[in-house]
């Protein structure tokens, strides 16, 4: 996917808004009046995975990708989620890019040409990645102090990655060393289905502070993708404050350029109701 195509997926989450996914349920709203939330966001996460490049002669490179320094290899960042929600029912959604400049890997290679043998080296990887969750959610909890949702959709990544690296082979046994130059770009689309509860439990009477809680487990392209949220919260009239630690993984088959890729990290956000 290219970059103007995610930054447009990115921009389409502003016209599906209402209270973040991350800020939770709010508690239901008993004359079921659409209720409306923009959340703008900070999510700071380490990024680490490894990847699978295909090279020709039916060859493979393994490298590590990350963990990058968000400060000093990140180019460009967007994040925005948005809810619109009527009574029990709600729709969510959610938008990322990063873009993360070049960054220091290990590289193993084997089945491709004069590399039958494995051979390793060192090497640069860059990462790009865009991710678009879009689901649904129904309140099935809802106490004075406690509201739950399940919530299920489709959770979108496209990942651009290049590796730059110079291995250390050798032809025959003993034979001569060489150091084949190795320049590879790949793109992967990743579409996984999820399911899982997000939640709130109020710390005060009257609501104002609270832990907000999310949980999904899904599969698809990937084998296995889960994420992961929780943190404190404080509301007023306007909208909400939260500051939560965030986790979301993927892990991929064997035949996949993605083998694992994990962001994790704090986030703030604002959300804003209307």
């Amino acid at each position: 996917m290219s970059s103007r195509l995610l930054q447009a997926a990115l921009l389409s989450a502003v016209f599906i808004s209402s209270p973040s996914w991350a800020d939770a349920p709010p508690f239901v709203n008993a004359s079921s009046q659409w209720q409306f939330a923009l959340t703008p966001y900070i999510w700071l996460p380490s990024v680490d995975g490894s990847l699978r490049f295909s090279l020709p002669g039916n060859g493979e490179a393994d490298a590590s990708t990350g963990p990058y320094n968000y400060w000093q290899n990140l180019r460009f960042a967007a994040m925005l989620q948005g809810e619109a929600r009527k009574g029990n029912w709600s729709i969510f959604a959610d938008a990322i890019y990063l873009d993360f400049g070049n960054h220091s890997t290990s590289v193993q290679t084997k089945g491709s040409g004069v590399l039958e043998r494995q051979s390793e080296g060192s090497g640069e990887t860059s990462f790009k990645g865009g991710l678009f969750q879009l689901g649904g959610g129904y309140t099935i909890v809802q106490l004075p102090r406690v509201a739950l949702d399940a919530v299920t959709g489709i959770r979108y990544l496209a990942v651009r990655s290049s590796l730059d690296a110079t291995l250390q082979a050798t032809i025959g046994a003993p034979g001569p060393n060489f150091n084949p130059e190795i320049h590879v770009s790949q793109n992967a689309d990743i579409y996984d289905g999820f399911a899982g509860v997000r939640g709130r439990v109020s710390l005060t009477d009257d609501g104002r502070w609270y832990v907000p809680f999310y949980l999904d487990v899904g599969t698809g392209t990937s084998d296995f993708t889960w994420q992961a949220m929780s943190g404190i919260a404080y509301a007023m009239k306007w909208g909400d404050v939260t500051l939560v630690y965030r986790y979301l993984a993927f892990y991929g088959s064997s035949d996949q350029l993605v083998q694992s890729l994990r962001f994790k990290g704090p986030a703030l956000s604002v959300t804003f109701r209307f």
